[in-house]
């Protein structure tokens, strides 16, 4: 026998699903990097990280890419230099050369495009 859980006025209440995006880098120096992140973030980290990456401080910038690391990030097959697997969190995110680290935010940027669309 299957529930509806209704509230208090019967109406069955509306669940948010939240979208994963995979972004993959074929046409650049990345080819072969997979990373999956979260494409439905809060409003709250959406303007976060719109305020923190229009910024030229830097230490506003460094924030936002912890923010990334921690908040949006959820996996990667990435690795260092001497083949060790980089976690894929604000800690990990801060080991990368910072072109690799803009041009994964840009790309995550490029997949939230659609943000505010019907």
């Amino acid at each position: 026998m299957v529930s509806i859980k209704q509230s208090k006025n019967g109406v069955q209440p509306f669940r948010i699903e939240r979208r994963q995006a995979k972004l993959v880098f074929q046409d650049s120096g990345y080819s072969g990097l997979e990373i999956i992140a979260k494409l439905d973030v809060s409003v709250a980290v959406y303007l976060e990280m719109q305020n923190m990456t229009a910024t030229e401080n830097a230490m506003e910038m460094r924030d936002a890419l912890k923010k990334f690391g921690d908040d949006i990030l959820i996996s990667w097959n990435l690795e260092d230099e001497d083949g060790s697997e980089v976690t894929p969190n604000a800690d990990g995110f801060m080991t990368l050369p910072p072109k690799i680290a803009v041009d994964v935010m840009k790309a995550w940027s490029d997949a939230c495009g659609g943000v505010g669309e019907a």
